[in-house]
């Protein structure tokens, strides 16, 4: 059997580095005039005293320039294994953006080396902006090319019938088509091939499996299922393809968690994965805390004047109140009052368990109960829901401390009751104004789709997770998708 080559990932790699440099080139540079005015390429460097220099800008401009470059290859921006499509990738850039300011900072105290703070937070700030910006893009045309076939890993994967099916689908299904398995292996003693395109199938031995993924052009083994009596064969796959230029990779029996909380440990001898524990407190916490404190203030002062517009419009359709308080549980199971704008006809809660009683069977989310036809919702209660107007009030709640800017939806106690003990680890952080369930679908999501999300953010949530969700809420919103 024949195929095509497949584009290198490492030619990608090196396209992006060259962007990289033009990117901070051009940032650098503009910067600079913006901020002097004017541009000359050399002046001269001068020193002042013991442990003094005066530094011109350009030279300081010419400094960042090449350590920020240095830094983005040192903090692998550009590692075959992340770049396109890991978050990492997105992380690793505002650490080495990072570590050029300390750097700066330090040498410029230490040396007593004078420099403008105006034009180095510039390009640090506009500069890591706009490399975020040029990795999006350049991820964007990569997952177009890799929609066509191109710039793929190809991938075989090893373990019993039943988990390799599942893990193909999982890589095919792979949201940025960035996986194509190619065929699987089963067996021991006698291994059984057997291609994914065509379903021929074939014994071999171990020895010739290098040969195998070299003809067939795969770049990883992914090992998946775990025991005692595969543990050895684990081992075996690892040795027959050591030395190759072929990735190896054991899929552990636990999922759904960050690799952030994974390390690795040798007890007895025997390298083991741990996994610390879900902690909502310490400096990044700490961060969320003030965020929702500021960034909560500011959008409660930002949406009051729309707040009141809808107030007025709706006080005036049916003479009913216009805000609607509601029991929630939040944090820890804490019940709290909840704020939003009236879309209903007054007293509609008091019909709620009547309606989700008689639309139960049909209801795509039977928990969270959402009917896109609730005749309870007035004419103007359909505009603000479908662009979460109704919800601006619940930024008094962040304000109070009763709610998160990100995290889940805060569910009602009858929900609660009837939840399952797993399902109760969305209390374990803040409820939120925005989530992942805001931006995975809404009401169009069902329960356990929404159990999957929500618990996924209480294990792996982050601080720039939080501000990617903000971001992305805003999108969500205007679309009005999945919103009743």
């Amino acid at each position: 059997m024949t195929h095509t080559k497949p584009a290198n990932m490492r030619r990608y790699a090196a396209a992006v580095g060259l962007l990289d440099f033009f990117v901070l080139s051009f940032t650098t540079l503009s910067t600079y005039v913006i901020t002097y005015q004017t541009f000359s390429l050399f002046d001269p460097i001068e020193a002042s005293g013991t442990l003094r220099i005066e530094l011109d800008p350009q030279a300081v401009a010419l400094t960042m320039l090449a350590t920020w470059l240095v830094a983005l290859t040192v903090f692998k921006t550009r590692e075959i294994k992340i770049i396109g499509s890991d978050f990492f990738e997105y992380r690793r850039i505002i650490n080495a953006s990072l570590t050029v300011l300390g750097l700066l900072a330090f040498n410029s105290l230490f040396f007593k080396v004078d420099v403008s703070r105006v034009f180095v937070t510039s390009v640090i700030v506009f500069g890591t902006l706009a490399l975020l910006l040029e990795r999006r893009i350049a991820r964007a045309w990569l997952r177009k090319q890799r929609l066509q076939g191109r710039f793929k890993k190809r991938v075989a994967v090893y373990g019993p019938e039943e988990l390799t099916v599942d893990s193909v689908k999982r890589l095919s299904e792979n949201k940025d088509h960035e996986f194509e398995p190619v065929f699987t292996i089963s067996g021991s003693k006698q291994l059984k091939l057997k291609m994914i395109a065509t379903g021929e199938e074939k014994e071999f031995n171990l020895q010739d499996l290098p040969e195998i993924c070299r003809a067939n052009k795969v770049e990883l083994l992914k090992v998946v299922g775990s025991s005692s009596t595969s543990a050895d064969m684990h081992k075996r796959l690892y040795w027959a393809l050591d030395g190759h230029d072929i990735s190896f990779v054991v899929s552990p029996a636990i999922t759904g968690v960050s690799s952030s909380k994974l390390t690795t440990r040798v007890i007895a001898g025997t390298p083991l994965l741990e996994i610390s524990s879900t902690k909502f407190s310490g400096p990044q916490y700490a961060i969320k805390t003030v965020m929702d404190v500021v960034l909560g203030t500011i959008a409660f002062l930002v949406s009051t004047p729309v707040v009141l517009v809808a107030a007025i419009i709706i006080k005036r359709q049916d003479g009913g109140p216009a805000f609607f308080k509601q029991t929630r549980v939040g944090l820890n199971g804490k019940e709290f009052t909840m704020y939003k704008l009236r879309s209903m006809k007054v007293g509609a809660e008091l019909e709620h368990a009547e309606r989700q009683a008689a639309l139960a069977e049909s209801a795509k989310n039977k928990n969270m109960f959402k009917d896109p036809e609730d005749p309870r919702v007035t004419k103007f209660g359909k505009v603000i829901r479908k662009y979460s107007i109704d919800e601006l009030p619940q930024f008094l709640n962040v304000i109070k401390g009763n709610m998160s800017l990100v995290g889940p939806r805060p569910p009602l106690l009858s929900e609660v009751q009837e939840w399952k003990d797993h399902e109760t680890r969305r209390l374990l952080v803040k409820p939120g104004v925005t989530g992942p369930w805001q931006i995975g679908g809404r009401s169009l999501l069902t329960w356990e789709e929404t159990v999957a999300i929500d618990l996924n953010y209480v294990e792996n949530w982050s601080v720039f997770g939080d501000l990617t969700i903000i971001l992305k809420t805003v999108i969500y919103v205007l679309k009005g998708r999945g919103a009743f």
